[in-house]
């Protein structure tokens, strides 16, 4: 479950080939591709591993003019999503804490 003080990260085996407008992911494990638009590519990039998925969100709710809540609902749903594809995982503590 995406929770707004998780942090996530790309995962390891996937590769990210932006386009403009739209990215391709590839997932290194089954070979299979994954088009993302332009916000979910943006989002993608900011899944750093250190930072929570609220600030996340609170970049991107001042970087498109937006309001936070409703940039928080989306960010949620989108990183559950991609993480259902593999195309991102929650960070290990170890991780958060460096």
């Amino acid at each position: 479950m995406c929770e707004p003080e998780k942090i996530y990260q790309r995962h390891p085996t996937v590769a990210v080939e932006n386009f403009g407008a739209r990215s391709l992911a590839l997932l290194g494990e089954g070979l299979r591709l994954v088009e993302l638009n332009a916000t979910a590519g943006d989002l993608l990039s900011r899944l750093d591993g250190r930072t929570p998925l609220q600030e996340v969100a609170r970049s991107m709710a001042e970087d498109y003019r937006q309001p936070l809540e409703k940039v928080l609902a989306d960010v949620l749903e989108a990183v559950r999503t991609m993480a259902e594809l593999g195309l991102v995982e929650q960070a290990s503590p170890e991780k958060e804490a460096e």
